[in-house]
């Protein structure tokens, strides 16, 4: 092993916490806080276990406070002592099944998160992702975050090497890492369960007969549940270590372009291990010549980053969609895409009603004087960004989950609804329609026309006018602001009688004919709005409007 004197091998000690996948989130959550119990008692126990992370997300940090909000300050303390690492993403998302916008409302409640309990972490960790955005680079360079660490989406094909300078969609570069064999896992695989189980990467059989007092529900309500183990056993296997290490070094220290080698010693749901500490001991006292330290990610960046060759890394562009070569890379699981695409028709819907509708009027109501100091828009927010979690819109979870996930969805729509209902009423109250009033008509109907979009719009919309009956005639005529008619089409007309509701009364109802129109709206503005007068009459002069102008709704 003289060969690699000149190396340095960092332990990582890490998880990959799936918020739900096979539990749904109130049951995941309990394995959750008592797997960060044990990280807060290791870490003020043993000082030389160096740190943990929290495999880059920060809303587990969230999750757990909610269950034991009196470990608050010493999490924060952990976090600020860089022993414990959160951030700087919210959840882990999916990124080609969500928005933009999703993803940078993400790292945004991530980075505001983080903060809150003491830092972020700056690492563009991102091996969660069935592929990768073409304009990562960009997002994270705007973060101030400088290395990206991924795997699902590149092989050694793309990038012989570990390193690889990645060129986004905007000519962003950013120096990358592919990891190396079995990418974000190998440590744990090649070393930690041959040493502390005495299992190796294939062993997924558990056999009775080496102990541990299983436990089980064998009632009917429970029987489909998950073996656990209650009483672990206390091993250690001093012996497979050489062999191991030896194994781990044959089949990767030559795959980094610096003398920087990373060893992950984490998995899906693990959790942290005091007897790490003696493995890294144990390992230095068999191989004295290496450089073995428990080390993180942020050192792990730090010393590649001062020690890299830019120039001579292999380029790579664009988006990152390669699928599985070798144990160096990742499989795409492009069936995601498709699976329960109720979700992803749900997600788009509700980031539509959030960015397209909420946000904006909200801010338009702001303008003319409206308080919007609170946090319904960011609630919303929240509650898609949970759902993006790659697990999650990925369609993959139990079924109990993708439940879940419909309720969410459900919530930040009606939000997102009122906050655009109770915007658009502000900005109504506020339009002075005063030079429309006439002696002649004292029905006092007014149509107004939004324009959601940053381009002019000309098209033929649905919409319903209702006219109270006291003032129905069987027919309207509808005016712009410049007294010309608009071209209308009756679909149907029906009598309907809607809720009046108001704070200072009981609600009460209108007797109403409602009018089902096609209306030819010209010229609306962007971000912009028109208004119109609607008079009822008796008899129609209007001429069809033409159904060759494709229709949409208001």
């Amino acid at each position: 092993m003289k060969q690699y004197q000149d190396k340095i091998f960092h332990v990582i000690s890490n998880t990959h916490w799936d918020r739900e996948w096979r539990f749904p989130f109130q049951r995941n959550r309990q394995m959750l806080v008592d797997m960060i119990d044990e990280v807060l008692e290791i870490l003020q126990s043993e000082k030389d276990y160096r740190a943990f992370h929290l495999d880059s997300q920060s809303i587990v940090i969230k999750d757990y406070l909610e269950i034991k909000p009196h470990k608050a300050d010493l999490i924060k303390k952990l976090v600020e002592e860089k022993r414990l690492f959160i951030g700087p993403w919210y959840v882990l998302p999916e990124q080609f099944q969500v928005g933009g916008e999703n993803l940078l409302r993400n790292l945004l409640i991530g980075h505001k998160l983080s903060k809150q309990y003491g830092r972020v972490s700056k690492i563009g960790y991102s091996p969660f992702s069935w592929g990768q955005i073409s304009q990562l680079p960009q997002i994270y360079r705007e973060f101030g975050i400088n290395l990206i660490m991924f795997y699902r989406g590149i092989n050694s094909l793309d990038s012989p090497k570990a390193e690889f300078l990645w060129i986004g969609a905007d000519g962003t570069e950013a120096v990358s890492s592919r990891f190396s064999t079995m990418p974000r896992y190998n440590f744990y695989f090649y070393i930690y369960r041959p040493v502390i189980h005495n299992e190796f990467p294939f062993d997924l059989e558990y056999k009775w007969s080496k102990g541990g007092v299983p436990f089980h529900f064998a009632d009917k309500s429970l029987v489909d549940e998950d073996y656990f183990i209650i009483d672990p056993i206390d091993g250690y296997y001093p012996e497979n270590i050489k062999q191991q290490v030896e194994k781990i070094i044959e089949d990767q220290a030559n795959d980094f372009t610096t003398p920087h080698v990373i060893w992950m010693e984490g998995h899906d749901s693990s959790g942290p291990n005091i007897k790490t500490v003696k493995l890294i001991k144990d390992i230095k006292k068999l191989f004295p010549e290496l450089k073995v330290i428990h080390s993180t990610l942020e050192d792990y960046a730090e010393a590649l980053m001062n020690s890299v060759d830019v120039k001579s890394l292999r380029k790579v562009y664009g988006e990152r969609r390669s699928s599985q070569y070798d144990k160096r890379s990742g499989n795409m699981y492009g069936y995601t895409t498709s699976a329960r695409m109720y979700l992803k028709q749900k997600n788009f819907e509700a980031e539509r009603w959030i960015q397209f509708y909420a946000e904006p009027f909200n801010v338009f109501s702001s303008l003319v004087g409206r308080d919007i100091n609170d946090n319904y828009p960011e609630i919303a927010w929240e509650l898609i960004v949970q759902n993006s979690a790659h697990d999650s819109i990925g369609g993959c979870s139990l079924d109990e989950i993708h439940e879940d996930m419909m309720c969410r969805y459900k919530q930040s729509i009606e939000i997102s609804k009122g906050v655009f209902e109770r915007a658009v009423k502000f900005i109504c109250k506020n339009i002075d329609l005063r030079s429309w009033n006439s002696s002649s008509d004292s029905s006092n109907l007014f149509l107004v026309s939004f324009n959601p979009n940053q381009f002019e719009r000309n098209e033929i919309v649905e919409c319903f006018v209702d006219i109270p009956k006291e003032f129905d005639k069987g027919d309207l005529i509808i005016l712009d602001k410049d007294g010309n008619k608009v071209e209308y089409q009756i679909k149907s007309v029906e009598s309907v009688q809607p809720v009046l509701e108001q704070m200072i009364d009981r609600p009460m109802y209108f007797d109403m004919i409602r009018y089902n129109l096609y209306l030819y709206l010209k010229n609306i503005k962007p971000f912009g709005y028109n208004s119109f007068k609607v008079i009822p009459q008796t008899q129609s002069t209007n001429q069809p409007i033409n159904q060759s102008i494709s229709s949409t709704s208001l």
